[in-house]
């Protein structure tokens, strides 16, 4: 089903129920921006209702963006510099930049992009923020650099804030109609994981098993689906 903003009906996701596993977290639905990341008109949409969090409030010289998000930074980098009489950053040029990853996994900047992280004022731009971890990360690699984040825009955040920075989003759990999630980092039992009753049911082998929460009920569950058969066929002979 596609879902409708409520801060602009222009920009909408695509959302499907399942049973879904990230490194960080576990979720009963799939929310695919993909269209407000590289179609032209709605990453306009998408940025320009983001920049009004940030043009009249937050100087920002440089956007990191992440999880591919560079089309809607630069919609999001033109709307904060409109000539404005008002906003902060009026008729400013603002970098629109994107980390690379070293070969320990860490975030970095190379040497011809750093003078544009050190010393500025810099928005995060990221897709989705489930657990957090991924724009802590983010948010860690600036200030390594000498930078000060203003803040975090995102398409989706289940959260309000990481490290007392505020997030802002153009969608947020409430409106996803049953979303339920997991941080796998969360003491969770796996009796009350609200995603154990359903695994078998919607999502094959892949999924289910990539989180420690359900993957034992997994097994245990299709152990006794063998079991079963085999019983079974044991009598047909």
């Amino acid at each position: 089903m596609n879902i409708r903003s409520k801060l602009n009906p222009k920009v909408e996701v695509s959302v499907i129920a399942g049973h879904f596993a990230t490194r960080h977290s576990h979720n009963s639905h799939y929310i695919d921006i993909t269209r407000m990341k590289h179609e032209h008109t709605m990453a306009r949409e998408a940025a320009m209702t983001l920049a009004q969090r940030y043009a009249y409030d937050k100087g920002v010289d440089t956007i990191v963006c992440l999880d591919g998000s560079e089309v809607l930074g630069a919609f999001l980098a033109r709307h904060l510099t409109k000539n404005d009489r008002f906003a902060v950053n009026s008729d400013k040029n603002i970098n629109v930049i994107t980390p690379e990853y070293d070969s320990n996994g860490q975030l970095i900047f190379r040497d011809n992009l750093s003078p544009m992280v050190t010393g500025k004022d810099v928005l995060i731009l990221i897709s989705t923020v489930n657990s957090g971890k991924s724009v802590r990360r983010a948010v860690e690699c600036v200030q390594y650099y000498g930078g000060k984040v203003q803040g975090i825009a995102s398409g989706f955040s289940t959260l309000d804030a990481v490290d007392d920075i505020p997030i802002y989003s153009l969608f947020t759990p409430e409106d996803i109609p049953g979303l339920s999630l997991i941080h796998i980092s969360e003491p969770t039992s796996p009796r009350t994981a609200p995603c154990v009753p359903r695994v078998l049911k919607l999502m094959p082998c892949p999924t289910a098993t990539a989180c420690p929460v359900c993957n034992r009920y997994f097994f245990a569950a299709a152990r006794r689906t063998a079991a079963f058969f085999n019983l079974a066929l044991d009598h047909r002979i």
